[in-house]
């Protein structure tokens, strides 16, 4: 009999260690039923403290490892600029045309072209811009140091007038573009265009731009055409840079005159000239018996003169 009341008692000392050693938490509940009440244990404020731990200190030990540099001379290396955005349509944007559809395109070495519409004298062309689009699998870069101001190109007897006589000063990079050091320390400044991606490269200054001040061209005619130059290197998948390309993007403008109508000029009749009606002078009964009777007294005083003579 005290052997079994020995072993029953060591097997109730063994029961909360086995709870223990496995991480389970046990709980037990007593219910009064005067406070709706529940209780723990405080075996599993134990349990907790012995177990919880060690999961954290695990998991510290595994995040967030730390990142690999990326050296920031290496092109192939170098992420496209966050601010440019997929090639898609721009607001304001000309409406492309052919090359080939104005002589004028060929002459001035154009690329590609695009149609500014009519613009009357007097008209100021404002709010201007020109965006570069990388329409390639690989990256291209722009050196600040290489890139040409936009102009215009009048023609015929055309003046244009630039709201800044220095035509460097008229342009700006938009807020798109963000020139950055092509290495650490470095003074030559970079911007860096991905695959299938298109930024606003130039735009006029705030209330710059191009005013027609007169032409002697005709209605529907070409009066002047903004060239706008982008130069940029390719890089290659192996991160091979290319040689420096000029992409030369023009935009034609033509007059637009309103036709004025003439009216005709009215027929003139000629006039049949008026002869002026001659005097007559006419004589009546009373002018005729005056001069009968001038003549009687006449002929009176010749016959006196002529007796007194005989």
């Amino acid at each position: 009999m005290q052997k079994i009341l020995s072993l029953l008692f060591v097997a109730t000392l063994a029961t909360p260690l086995a709870f223990s050693a496995t991480g389970d938490t046990p709980v037990t509940t007593s219910t009064n039923l005067g406070n709706n009440t529940n209780t723990t244990n405080n075996t599993t404020a134990v349990t907790t403290a012995t177990v919880n731990p060690v999961t954290t200190t695990a998991a510290t030990s595994t995040a967030s490892p730390m990142p690999t540099a990326v050296p920031t001379n290496a092109a192939s290396a170098i992420p496209a600029t966050t601010s440019s955005s997929a090639i898609n349509s721009t607001l304001g944007e000309n409406k492309t045309v052919s090359c080939s559809s104005n002589a004028a395109f060929g002459a001035n070495s154009c690329d590609q072209c695009f149609d500014g519409g009519t613009v009357t004298v007097g008209k100021k062309l404002t709010g201007l811009f020109d965006t570069w689009t990388n329409n390639t699998t690989g990256l291209m870069i722009a050196y600040q140091n290489e890139q040409k101001t936009p102009n215009i190109i009048a023609f015929g007897s055309t003046k244009w007038t630039a709201s800044n006589p220095d035509e460097s000063k008229l342009w700006i990079n938009s807020s798109d573009i963000i020139w950055t050091p092509t290495q650490s320390g470095a003074t030559k400044l970079q911007y860096i265009l991905g695959s299938g991606q298109k930024v606003k490269f130039y735009e006029t200054d705030l209330a710059a731009g191009y005013s027609l001040e007169k032409t002697d061209r005709k209605n529907g005619e070409l009066v002047g055409m903004i060239k706008y130059p982008t130069v940029f290197h390719v890089v290659d998948a192996v991160g091979n840079e290319g040689a420096a390309k000029t992409h030369n993007e023009c935009v034609s403008y033509t007059l637009s005159a309103p036709v004025v109508a003439v009216a005709p000029t009215p027929t003139v009749k000629p006039t049949t000239p008026i002869t002026p009606a001659i005097t007559k002078t006419e004589t009546g009964p009373a002018e005729t018996i005056i001069l009968i009777i001038a003549a009687f007294f006449i002929a009176f005083g010749l016959m006196f003169s002529l007796r007194k003579r005989i």
